[in-house]
């Protein structure tokens, strides 16, 4: 049987973990299919598009980095100089700053802020060793 998904979304439905207010944050899945916000570091599955309180039984969609369009990813409290196309690096808690070393996971596509929803694009995670 084959299997295909025509978007570049999936559908997270095991956890416990409330996601509601984790709109552009990174996720990483652990063997058992449930999700946590990514570590700086963590090679992360997703970006969350629309959470859900798992606890409660409420599903979460993640954008998968193939994603063709532009995302809002979430800017770290330290995000440091944020252009459009700075490299952004996973930060902690699911966030993200500019950064030459680290997990990339996005390109910022605007100027960004801490704490700030960012447009950007996703990239394959990719460990940059600096610059």
């Amino acid at each position: 049987m084959a299997i295909i998904h025509e978007s570049a979304t999936l559908r997270l439905t095991t956890g416990d973990i409330d996601l509601r207010a984790s709109e552009g944050c990174f996720v990483t899945v652990d063997s058992s299919g449930k999700p946590s916000l990514a570590a700086a570091g963590s090679t992360p599955l997703g970006v969350v598009h629309v959470g859900g309180d798992m606890s409660e039984g409420e599903p979460t969609d993640i954008i998968l980095p193939n994603h063709g369009g532009i995302v809002g990813v979430k800017l770290h409290s330290s995000p440091g100089t944020v252009i459009p196309g700075a490299k952004l690096v996973l930060a902690g808690n699911g966030t993200v700053k500019a950064g030459t070393t680290g997990t990339h996971v996005a390109t910022a596509v605007k100027t960004g802020a801490a704490g700030e929803l960012l447009e950007a694009y996703l990239v394959p995670p990719t460990t940059l060793a600096g610059a």
